[in-house]
């Protein structure tokens, strides 16, 4: 289903027919997406679905075997969080100085960024609600906390497109449901086109305005109450009768 804002707007990003190939083994094949400005688009599917593989094609980490990922506009700025970042917990970095190094402008000053910088850095904090969190040790923080540090980092690079690996996670309903809220405020706020892959499918009902089912190709794409439904659940999935993680699926017949 495709938003009637959508029709006649140029893409930011396009995928026509993506396959991507391992090996013998196909990861994604006849994949076909359009995002534009301002859409917010959840992918759902089971592990092994391509999730992973579509995000590496879109940030140019795999080549296609087949078909393009095209951005019609030129060059886009991609913001990209993983779902997870391995590093030193004891090293003593503060996430003000961890978000002072990841700053794009950090190359022009010598030894930290510009008056400027810094409060673009403090004003990103507040607008995803942790501005207390600026002097903290990096490795004492929560995989809540964590995330959304995550999250302005890549928001600092000023991005077109937002890419969301798994952003619930690594935190509990309440703090999924207040991610959610948050990155909500700031697609209302900015118009920002957000791409995120997830297995919670509350925090995709909540948050996503188009979804889509990836097993390894597009098995459904619309809006949450067309496609968060038992029967596309179990056609993506390749179950029935299985447990949504406490997720009460539409069902359309009787609406």
């Amino acid at each position: 289903m495709i938003a009637p804002a959508a029709i006649g707007r140029k893409p930011l990003l396009q995928i026509q027919g993506l396959g991507v190939r391992y090996g013998s083994h196909w990861a994604l094949r006849d994949f076909d997406l359009d995002v534009h400005q301002g859409d917010m688009v959840g992918i759902i599917g089971p592990n092994g679905g391509g999730k992973s593989t579509l995000f590496k094609a879109i940030l140019g980490l795999v080549p296609p075997t087949a078909g393009r990922v095209l951005k019609p506009s030129g060059a886009l700025r991609i913001g990209y969080v993983p779902q997870h970042l391995t590093y030193d917990t004891s090293f003593p970095i503060t996430v003000g100085e961890f978000l002072t190094v990841n700053h794009p402008a950090r190359f022009f000053w010598c030894g930290g960024v510009g008056r400027k910088q810094k409060r673009e850095i403090t004003d990103t904090l507040e607008r995803l609600h942790v501005a207390d969190l600026l002097g903290q040790r990096l490795g004492t923080l929560s995989g809540g906390q964590f995330q959304r540090i995550l999250v302005a980092s890549a928001l600092l690079q000023k991005p077109e497109l937002l890419l969301l690996d798994e952003p619930s996670a690594s935190v509990d309903r309440r703090g999924s449901d207040d991610l959610s809220d948050i990155l909500e405020e700031i697609h209302r706020a900015t118009s920002l086109s957000v791409l995120f892959v997830s297995h919670d499918l509350h925090f995709v009902s909540h948050l996503a305005k188009k979804v889509c089912c990836l097993n390894q190709t597009c098995c459904a794409a619309g809006d949450p109450e067309t496609v968060l439904t038992d029967h596309l659940l179990a056609q993506t999935y390749g179950t029935t009768g299985h447990t949504w993680r406490g997720f009460q699926p539409s069902d359309p017949l009787s609406r």
